[in-house]
Formats: structure tokens, C-alpha cells, sequence
């Protein structure tokens, strides 16, 4: 398996460490994630064909995360040098309808280093929704709109509504620019899949009239059979091998839940929860350990990461 960092038994002596940082290039496993996501309300108002959401083989409690707690991971977050902390997991985060003040605390006790991005459906971005995330100090947001024609939106977007999100998109772009915002940058989103694949030189053409970028992301399974099996891919599946989020990104459930990752949508494996230790104490816990390294020698048999498939490698964009 690909690696890009040295975990600390590996560099507990002056020749290790020089081998892995200057020889090999990797970087020292960092003591506290780079990147962290919290699912402050669990839930999605949609099925879409390349998502696992509606897909689950097991039936996972919903819920909203406590006040209290989100403050608590917050407060720990700021301490520590992360480069990023979104406001949500495998939900639709527009759901939680004080979203923008969850982001606004983030905002004010954040460092400067430190950024907020959050990714949305946009079908709950009303004028509201707009003020809101406008006045949170939101700095990124990714609005995943796949297709361009009301068919192969409506397709890949189950449950969705192809002309009024439209609508809200181009409201939101409209009010930032009225009211001459710099933030949030916004960007398109969407997976590449056989039902968009023909439409993608148009998809770039409007949205860039728009002076908006669009990011195409390679197709993953997200440990889903359904998903895998779903003929949404264009190329042969591969075992995705290059992925660092076992190295970077921390996930917490709403209920304080830490899981192994953003693609454990059925919470296979919970490493702890935040309302019994601190983020710091779990990401480096001896369970968490154990399963970075037997993910950097391979040994992936019995874990969701040997079930994770991708369309093509050189597109993955990690999340």
C-alpha cells in the first residue's frame, strides 16, 4: 500500500527518521488530524444513484449532535494546527437549520491557518440559508450538482429538484456578488459517472459563465455493493491504494462517535467517542495505530478499506 507518512515507531531513533523524511520523502504522522469533519445533524433529503445513503445494509440511529458537545470539539480543534474542520459527514448539512451558527463559532475562535468548508445539495439553500452561511465567515463551499439537463440531474439525484436547486445556486452567486463577499469560495462538484460523462464539456461551459470552477471527482464505491454494482462506472474498478485519510482526517458521528472514515457510512468501526475522551487521545489510541499500520503493510483483508473501490486512481480528490 501506499504510503506518505512515517508513524512515530517508525522514527524513534535518529537513522529512521532520516530515512523516512530525507530518503523517502514521508512526512512524521501528525499527533493531532489535519483535517477534521463533524456531523452536526444526521440525514440526507436524497438518494443518489453513486452515493450509499438509502443503501445501507443496516439500519444507523439519526440524531442532532449536542451544543455542548460540538463546542467541546471545537474548543479542542483550535488548540491544535488543522488545516480544515467541515461541519459535516455523510449528511446534507443544509439540514441543520442553524448550520451557520455552528460555522460562525468556528469562525471565531479558528486561527487564521485554519479553514471552514462545508459541501451541500443545495436544495435547502434559500435566501435564509444564503444570509446565514454569508454571515458565518463560511470560507468554502462545494455544491455537488450532478448534470446539467433536468434528466440526467433528476437520475443521478434522486429526490431532488433539477430547476428550483438550479435556481438556488445561481441566487447564492448573485447575493455574494451583490453584497461584493470574498468568501465563500464556491465551486461545483460533481462524480464522474456514465450518466454525465457526455454532458461534462457543456457542465464546464455553463458553469464557467457562471465564473464558477468545476471540480469532476473520480467515482468510488464508499465500501457500498449497491454502488459498486450499480453500472455507474466508465472504467475497470481498481482497489484504491493511495489514500491518506487514515493519516489525516478525523470523523465524528453526531453523537461524538470517532469512525474510521468518511466511506464507513454503517459505523463498522467506531474508535471512540468524544464524550468519554478528547479527539487527541482517540487519533492516537493503540486501535488507531494498529490500523494505520496494517493498512501501510497491506493488510487490508478485514477492514472496510478492502472494500474500497475507485473508477481511477489519478482523479481521486480527497474529502
Amino acid at each position: 500500500m501506499s504510503r506518505g507518512y512515517f508513524l512515530p515507531e517508525d522514527g524513534n531513533s535518529l537513522f529512521p527518521s532520516f530515512y523516512y523524511k530525507i530518503i523517502k520523502g514521508f512526512e512524521p504522522f501528525p499527533e493531532f488530524p489535519k483535517k477534521v469533519q463533524v456531523e452536526t445533524k444526521s440525514g440526507c433529503n436524497a438518494k443518489c444513484l453513486f452515493c450509499p445513503s438509502g443503501k445501507e445494509n443496516t439500519r444507523i440511529p439519526h440524531g442532532t449532535m449536542e451544543w455542548n458537545l460540538y463546542k467541546k470539539i471545537i474548543d479542542e480543534c483550535v488548540k491544535h494546527p488543522v488545516r480544515r474542520i467541515s461541519p459535516y459527514l455523510s449528511n446534507e448539512p443544509l439540514l441543520d437549520r442553524e448550520i451557520g451558527k455552528k460555522i460562525k463559532y468556528i469562525t471565531l475562535n479558528k486561527k487564521d491557518s485554519t479553514y471552514t468548508k462545508i459541501n451541500t445539495n443545495a436544495s435547502l439553500l434559500d435566501e435564509e440559508m444564503a444570509l446565514s452561511l454569508f454571515d458565518s465567515g463560511l470560507d468554502k463551499i462545494s455544491i455537488s450538482f450532478h448534470g446539467i439537463t433536468k434528466e440526467s440531474y433528476e437520475k443521478s439525484m434522486r429526490g431532488l429538484n433539477f430547476k428550483k436547486n438550479l435556481e438556488n445556486v445561481k441566487r447564492f452567486v448573485k447575493l455574494k456578488r451583490e453584497k461584493n463577499l470574498k468568501k465563500p469560495n464556491i465551486r461545483i462538484t460533481m462524480i464522474h459517472t456514465s450518466v454525465v460523462d457526455k454532458e461534462l464539456d457543456e457542465i464546464r461551459k455553463f458553469w464557467h459563465q457562471l465564473r464558477l470552477k468545476v471540480d469532476v471527482r473520480a467515482l468510488e464505491n464508499r465500501v457500498n455493493e449497491k454502488v459498486l454494482t450499480a453500472k455507474l462506472n466508465l472504467k475497470k474498478w481498481e482497489r484504491l491504494k493511495n489514500c491518506r485519510r487514515l493519516m489525516e482526517q478525523a470523523y465524528i458521528s453526531y453523537n461524538g462517535d470517532v469512525i474510521l472514515c468518511c466511506v464507513d457510512w454503517e459505523r463498522t468501526t467506531v474508535l471512540g467517542n468524544l464524550k468519554e475522551q478528547s479527539l487527541e487521545e482517540i487519533w492516537n489510541s493503540k486501535k488507531y495505530m494498529e490500523i494505520r499500520k496494517k493498512y501501510i503493510n497491506g493488510d487490508i483483508k478485514d477492514t472496510i478499506c478492502g472494500k474500497c473501490f475507485i473508477q481511477d486512481e489519478k482523479d481521486f480528490i480527497m474529502e
